[in-house]
This record gives C-alpha cells, sequence and structure tokens, in this order.
C-alpha cells in the first residue's frame, strides 16, 4: 500500500521550497504527493484510511492573528485538531522551519501551539544540527528528530548575470560597494538595524522588497533618511533575483532571529557573500572572511564592523566563488530521498 502525504501548506506564494523538495517524489510510486487546499487535506486526514501522512511546514497563519480573543480560540481548535488527527491514526511530520512565529504576538499562545506541535508530530525534521539542538532544548523532541538539510536555489531563478550587466539593467552607478537586503519588509528581519549601523562612507545601501504591513514600510522610509541608502519597498519578481544578487556586493540580512533562511540560501546559490547574524544554524554555513561576515545579533556596531570588513575585503571574487561552493552539495533529489525515508519510518512494524 502506497503512503499518501498531504503538504500543509500546499505551496508557498514567494518560496519555491515546496516545489522543489516534492518534485523528486515522482520517481517513487510508494509515497504519492497530494497538495491539496487545507479543508480537503483535512478530510483526508480525518475521514479516511490508509497510510497518510500530514506534513507541516508552516502554520503560524492559521494560529497567530492581530485579535487576542481570535489568536486563543484558533490556538485552541489548532491543539484540538492535531489531538484528533492522532486519534484518527493520521501520521504527522512536522519541519520546523522556526522555533516561534515571526510576528510573535501573543507568546504564550504561540509556546502552546508549537509545544503541541511537537509533542503530536512523528518526526521532526530540521534542516541543521544547531537548529536540531535549538529544537530540542525548547521543545525536548531530540528522539524524533532528523536533519535533512535545506536545498540550494542554483539556477531556480535563472541564469546569474555578471555584475556589470546587472548594475546596468538595474539603472546602478557601475563603481563602488554595494550591499543589498533582498525580501519581504518583516520586523523580525532587523532592517532598523542595518539602517542604524549603515554609514555613507561604506558605499551604496538597497533595500529592496514588499512590505507585509504598510505602516512597517512608512517607518523604515522615516528612518531611511541617509542619501546613500535606497528604499524600494515593492514587491520584486523572481525572474529578476539574479540580477539583484549579481549587482551586490554582499546581502545583508540583519536578522534578529533564524533558524533556517531561504534568502541566505538562494544568496549563497547565486554567488552573493552574505552579512549575517552570528547564530548557530548561521555559523554552520558561514565562515567569516571567506563567503560572509557575521556580526553579532542586535548589535549595530558589530553589524558595521562586518560591513566594513566586506567593503575593505581584498578578492571578492574569492568571495563569490566560495558563496557558490558552499550549496552545491545541496541537491534536492537526496534531501527528497531523505525525506521519503522519513515518512517509510512511520509505517514500519517494530521488530
Amino acid at each position: 500500500m502506497s503512503i499518501t502525504i498531504y503538504p500543509i501548506p500546499r505551496l508557498l506564494a514567494t518560496n519555491p521550497y515546496l516545489d522543489l523538495l516534492y518534485a523528486p517524489f515522482a520517481a517513487w510510486p510508494d509515497v504519492q504527493i497530494a497538495r491539496q487546499p487545507f479543508a480537503q487535506t483535512l478530510r483526508h486526514g480525518l475521514l479516511h484510511g490508509g497510510q497518510r501522512v500530514l506534513h507541516w511546514h508552516f502554520f503560524d497563519e492559521l494560529t497567530q492573528q492581530p485579535n487576542q480573543a481570535a489568536t486563543a480560540l484558533r490556538s485552541i481548535s489548532f491543539i484540538a485538531l492535531l489531538r484528533l488527527l492522532a486519534l484518527r491514526e493520521a501520521k504527522l511530520v512536522w519541519t520546523a522551519h522556526n522555533l516561534e512565529p515571526h510576528e510573535l504576538r501573543y507568546p504564550q499562545w504561540a509556546q502552546r501551539c508549537y509545544q503541541a506541535m511537537a509533542q503530536a508530530a512523528g518526526q521532526i525534521i530540521v534542516h541543521s544540527q544547531p537548529a536540531a539542538q535549538l529544537l530540542d532544548q525548547r521543545y525536548q523532541v531530540a528522539t524524533k528528530t532528523q536533519v535533512i538539510a535545506h536545498g540550494s536555489y542554483i539556477g531556480v531563478y535563472g541564469e546569474a548575470w555578471e555584475q556589470a550587466a546587472a548594475r546596468k539593467h538595474l539603472q546602478l552607478t557601475p563603481e563602488g560597494f554595494v550591499a543589498l537586503n533582498l525580501g519581504t519588509l518583516r520586523p523580525y528581519k532587523g532592517v532598523e538595524l542595518l539602517l542604524e549601523a549603515w554609514s555613507a562612507e561604506l558605499g551604496r545601501l538597497l533595500i529592496v522588497g514588499a512590505a507585509k504591513d504598510q505602516r512597517y514600510a512608512e517607518q523604515l522610509q522615516q528612518q531611511a533618511t541617509n542619501p546613500s541608502i535606497t528604499l524600494r519597498p515593492q514587491f520584486i519578481a523572481d525572474s529578476l533575483l539574479p540580477a539583484w544578487f549579481a549587482a551586490a556586493d554582499v546581502v545583508v540580512l540583519p536578522y534578529r532571529k533564524t533558524l533556517t533562511s531561504g534568502m541566505l540560501l538562494a544568496a549563497l546559490s547565486y554567488a552573493a557573500p552574505v552579512v549575517a547574524p552570528d547564530l548557530p544554524p548561521v555559523r554552520e554555513l558561514i565562515r567569516d572572511g571567506e563567503n560572509g561576515f557575521l556580526f553579532e545579533v542586535n548589535n549595530a556596531a558589530s553589524l558595521r564592523a562586518a560591513l566594513q570588513r566586506a567593503a575593505a575585503h581584498p578578492d571578492r571574487q574569492a568571495l563569490r566563488q566560495n558563496a557558490l561552493q558552499t550549496v552545491q552539495a545541496l541537491d534536492w533529489g537526496q534531501i527528497a530521498n531523505q525525506t521519503a525515508a522519513v515518512y517509510r519510518r512511520l509505517f514500519e512494524k517494530p521488530a
């Protein structure tokens, strides 16, 4: 009997992660991927029999709401749903992309939901050994946690560009140091810290990406008064991402917290060195001065020093080569194979 996998959510609007993960499964007839609307997935999970797995990737949108009463009601319903799925003998897998919601409106309810997921999941996937340790420290789940790397984005958004051509296409000056912050503008990403740390003496700072909250974009606009800073709170098409990565000398990720960063991997996949916080999951990928530069979390002076090291680096081409080399072995076929093994393990009979 084949195993049916129901990913939740079924797709990610701004990230091809799920497409890349599940594409190789077409070669394995014993594991079927059913990417269906959420209501249909729950119906199959609760009402159907057979070997079925609900693979949870993200669930914050289901539980965290602006209103506290709504968050409480949704969180209680979510926890009850997990218990009901277990009673119906549906297997659960959780890929822990985060330790907690990015927009942490009501921490006590977030903690309850994440703890419930940690308990309900038969297997938990994380993308690095440091992430596994952090998850276990928070939720005590070491015995059922599997480390499976996050794949690369090499070529996913199109061919890489040469820097001169990219800067010309994006109407940027051809010379000088350019730092780029790219992606959806959200408070946990620490853009305010970057604005505080930036100095015009470094060169040019580009902050590009749509804002999830327009009020937050306006707040950043008020802070971005330095004439060497360009803030473009607008959506960037996937096809233009290679040009932006090529135009920059470094991609700056001033995150306040992170367990896994798709943008970090995307930047490295397009040979863009990164400036990133010195957190254990980041440190597993980034070697200071070789393929990027590390700074102390939430420390503007440390971030400024990392940017200064990046701007003064004598061999930017070597940085780019090292950045790309970091992710070249992160193959989606191998990652899918390891993920399929997790699914199969759920249905193995004890010896």
